[in-house]
């Protein structure tokens, strides 16, 4: 799972938790800068890393060789939410709180045929700017994902090679 599509999965959690809030991935606020609105939710992959590959076994068709790797890859992402002076702390909490509640649940993952486990939930950052004008307030906080991807290979079975092999002189 790539890092957009693995943003959008959750930022559509989110959205079916609370649809008060706009959500956006980090890759499309150029697109909907000017229609950006209050409340909303930004979320950024911070790093994805590959941290295990393993190598299954080599299946043979008639034609072809196929070798299958799976990947296993650890993203994080960071949820920015900014508030409108209607909206409260506790709509951020409630959202955090499920996650930490599937947080490792392997169950959840079946349920909703993911290939995915939420690692680890990070705390709530209050991230609040005051400016000379106004008020706004911001909370961040960070998703540890696990996510395994098959990648598979074919490479065609060469049976015979014949060589013609002429002299010299």
């Amino acid at each position: 799972m790539n890092n957009l599509e693995l943003e959008i999965l959750l930022l559509e959690k989110i959205n079916q938790l609370n649809d008060k809030f706009q959500t956006v991935p980090f890759e499309h606020l150029s697109k909907v800068n000017g229609q950006l609105k209050l409340p909303r939710v930004l979320a950024r992959t911070i790093s994805n890393n590959v941290i295990h590959r393993y190598t299954n076994d080599r299946e043979d068709t008639e034609k072809y060789g196929i070798f299958k790797q799976t990947n296993i890859n650890k993203h994080i992402i960071s949820f920015s939410f900014t508030l409108s002076k209607k909206d409260s702390f506790i709509d951020v909490a409630v959202i955090r709180d499920y996650f930490t509640n599937i947080e490792a649940v392997n169950w959840w993952i079946k349920l909703n045929g993911l290939n995915l486990v939420i690692e680890e939930v990070g705390e709530i950052k209050d991230i609040t700017d005051y400016s000379a004008s106004d008020l706004l307030e911001r909370y961040v906080f960070d998703l540890t994902v696990r996510t395994s991807k098959e990648l598979r290979t074919e490479i065609e079975i060469i049976k015979d090679v014949k060589f013609n092999i002429e002299g010299g002189n």
